[in-house]
């Protein structure tokens, strides 16, 4: 049960709070709202609901002054309406989104959109309108796919081979303007984090001299390669037995950790559109190492499965790598290195 006396009180302060807000005063603003939420800890949502009902007020006097003579008409029989008010009684509404209007709403998933694909995600959850703008409508997904996919880098010899000139044209052959089907179907680097591959295997030691054991100690040995890729093509790339609480934070092309190398990546057409290829090279070799975007689970392009990995030589003889020990990069999410509208 709302205290009527103490919900007035509460409200009034946080109407002084608004306005001081607008004024440009949040000293005085967040003041009148500590005040406000002193009085009454569900402040926020009793005003919300003032403003709800003066809107819903506002609107019914118009509709009652343009409608004034077929007024008797189109009003519900006592029944229906008392079943109706029922209804709406259980129902927990969200004040101000009913206020607005639906394309301040889309402009809002537009914005979120931009940011994050987490935060899409996170706002879709808030509330059952914004489920439907978020994931019932095809803008968000375009909106998405405009984002991501520019950023992608396709290898130049791999479109020529699939006779490929133009990626627009070829992503209209495919998916039309299906993007939620483009962006389920068609891979992505994704650069708002990390891929971390951790290896484990165990290697068998020697005894001491002098040493009656008759078993040799084992040892688990534990390593771990990271890769950050960048939108302009780069990648860096590290092999270090370091864990990833001492990599992640730092790790930067802008400030490089020790042993990493910044190499190239970019997109090829096999494997579903998903083959990746990594290079780098010194004054000797060439490295090249292929994998493929795959998903894990119900997060879709969040694995990077080993397909090969050879040094090639300056006479153009090339050495495979073993990928027995190999594992599966996953991809985590770094969210100190989104940039401005990174949303993937």
């Amino acid at each position: 049960m709302v205290d009527t006396g103490n919900a007035e009180i509460a409200i009034s302060w946080w109407e002084r709070g608004v306005q001081k807000e607008k004024d440009g005063s949040m000293n005085d603003a967040i003041r009148f709202y500590r005040e406000a939420l002193k009085t009454h800890e569900g402040v926020e949502k009793l005003y919300r609901k003032k403003l709800f009902e003066e809107h819903e007020l506002e609107k019914k006097l118009e509709q009652l002054h343009l409608d004034s003579i077929d007024s008797k008409n189109e009003t519900a029989p006592p029944g229906d309406q008392a079943e109706a008010d029922e209804d709406d009684s259980q129902k927990d509404p969200c004040w101000l989104l009913d206020i607005l209007p639906p394309d301040v709403l889309s402009r809002i998933v537009h914005y979120i959109v931009l940011q994050s694909g987490e935060s899409w995600l996170n706002l879709s959850l808030t509330c059952s309108t914004f489920n439907n703008l978020c994931f019932h409508e095809m803008d968000p997904y375009r909106t998405f796919a405009h984002l991501i996919y520019p950023k992608q880098h396709y290898d130049e010899m791999a479109m020529d081979l699939n006779g490929i000139s133009n990626i627009g044209i070829w992503e209209k052959e495919f998916w039309g303007p299906n993007y939620r089907k483009m962006l389920m179907e068609r891979p992505y680097v994704k650069f708002g984090g990390i891929y971390i591959s951790v290896v484990n295997y165990l290697r068998y030691g020697a005894n001491q001299d002098g040493s009656r054991s008759w078993m040799n100690p084992i040892h688990m040995i534990t390593y771990y390669r990271y890769f950050r890729f960048y939108p302009d093509g780069g990648c860096l790339r590290l092999l270090t037995t370091d864990e990833p609480s001492m990599v992640v934070p730092h790790f930067s092309k802008d400030t490089p950790p020790r042993n990493s190398e910044m190499c190239r990546w970019s997109l090829g057409f096999d494997h579903g559109f998903g083959h990746l290829t990594i290079t780098r090279s010194s004054s000797k070799y060439t490295f090249v190492e292929e994998l493929q975007i795959k998903d894990q689970g119900t997060r879709i392009h969040q694995r990077l499965k080993w397909l090969s990995s050879v040094i090639i030589d300056k006479e153009g003889e090339v050495t495979e790598c073993s990928m027995k020990k190999e594992k599966p990069f996953f991809f985590s999410r770094v969210r100190s290195y989104l940039p401005s509208s990174a949303a993937h």
